[in-house]
């Protein structure tokens, strides 16, 4: 599969690959739901006066391909169809009054597997030349910018040349992967200073706009804070928002990291129980305490859920389980507390940001040890034996 680089919310440089995969399965899996419907969804149509994708694609042949538009402000499907790509020119038309991320790729033929991403904003009128393979956009603010920027595609060719040293790597070469992440990690370094002094330069730019997308926290929010009021106001502006946001969130986490460390007092939180009451840490005072930032949402947190209430059932008089929910509705936490017979504490914490900046949690699940006093024993991120050898030990 080709190196994609494109907007994403709350998108963090330093998982890129991970960003990328994670996003090309979902369409996938999106691609073969739809697929005994798109001929219903009429995304296609020669009436439409709002955005168009025009071209030609040199490699493309007589192939189906399937489109996804999706509103990069909520990552949620707009429309989705599939269109014939007669002697690989391509024609579509729709309306969206947001900042859409477009996915176009073959249904069948030699080409399956490969992958068109790209940005517009309403209204705007798109042109694709060159090969599914090595694509060229034009015709918009941002990818006439980027074409006056030789930098980026250097960057983004230096990023695909990572990605497939990394992917060729056997699973136990951890020297190997460890001279990889070095590498990506110079590379995102070079990038950040890169893209910082382009926007510096061009403020106004859209473009600008959306390279501050792509930046680590530091130097991407203080990139966001040089852009022009037209970039923010532009429908890139919503997402610019919401990046700058986990940029100002990861900027604490990183410095709250250092009070994460065992032996320093777990930081005090107040949230609601199943119950309606507000619960705090001390209200655990005098107990082992085990947090559990976990979500419905997460494969990791669930497929760990098991092991959870087996050993909740063999120290629930030795420490108290506490689960804390994040980013799913309440009505979701409730259903999934009940279905899944999660019988310690469960607390909610939706979207707040809070104690997850005060805990500096930055994946799903993890699960912080306390010990009676209130400080820290150890944090455990995703899902391992460790937690659970650390508990028979303890105990």
């Amino acid at each position: 599969m080709k190196n994609i680089i494109g907007p994403a919310r709350n998108f963090k440089p330093d998982s890129h690959k991970n960003n990328t995969e994670n996003t090309m399965n979902a369409i996938i899996k999106t691609a073969a739901a739809y697929a005994a419907t798109l001929a219903g969804l009429l995304l296609v149509s020669s009436c439409h006066s709002g955005n168009r994708i025009s071209g030609t694609l040199e490699d493309m042949g007589n192939d189906s391909l399937a489109v996804f538009i999706y509103n990069a402000n909520t990552d949620r499907l707009s429309s989705a169809d599939t269109i014939a790509a007669e002697n690989g020119k391509i024609s579509v038309s729709y309306k969206d009054t947001a900042m859409t991320m477009v996915y176009i790729m073959p249904v069948n033929g030699e080409k399956k597997g490969e992958v068109l991403n790209f940005t517009m904003l309403p209204g705007e009128r798109l042109r694709i030349s060159g090969t599914l393979t090595d694509p060229v956009y034009s015709g918009t603010p941002i990818y006439d910018g980027l074409a006056g920027f030789p930098d980026h595609r250097e960057i983004e060719k230096k990023f695909a040349s990572l990605q497939e040293k990394a992917a060729s790597l056997a699973g136990d070469d951890i020297i190997g992967r460890e001279s990889v992440n070095a590498e990506f990690m110079e590379l995102s370094a070079r990038r950040d200073s890169i893209y910082a002094e382009y926007i510096r330069q061009n403020p106004n730019d859209l473009t600008s706009g959306y390279l501050t997308l792509f930046m680590n926290p530091e130097k991407g929010l203080e990139s966001y804070n040089l852009l022009g009021s037209a970039v923010k106001e532009s429908a890139m502006g919503r997402l610019l928002d919401d990046v700058a946001s986990y940029f100002v969130s990861s900027i604490e986490k990183e410095k709250n990291k250092q009070n994460m460390q065992p032996g320093k007092p777990a930081p005090e939180f107040n949230l609601k129980g199943l119950d309606g009451k507000e619960y705090t840490l001390a209200s655990f005072r005098g107990k082992y305490v085990l947090l559990d930032f976990w979500g419905k949402w997460c494969y990791w947190c669930m497929k760990g859920m098991p092991q959870m209430k087996e050993y909740y059932a063999k120290y629930k008089n030795r420490i108290e389980f506490v689960g804390i929910d994040c980013r799913d509705s309440e009505d979701t936490w409730r259903e999934t507390v009940e279905s899944e017979g999660l019988d310690w504490t469960n607390l909610y914490n939706g979207n707040g940001q809070e104690i997850l900046v005060n805990y500096a949690v930055e994946g799903f699940p993890t699960k912080v040890l306390i010990d009676k006093e209130g400080k820290i024993v150890q944090v455990f991120v995703g899902e391992s034996e460790e937690l659970y050898e650390k508990l028979d030990r303890l105990f």
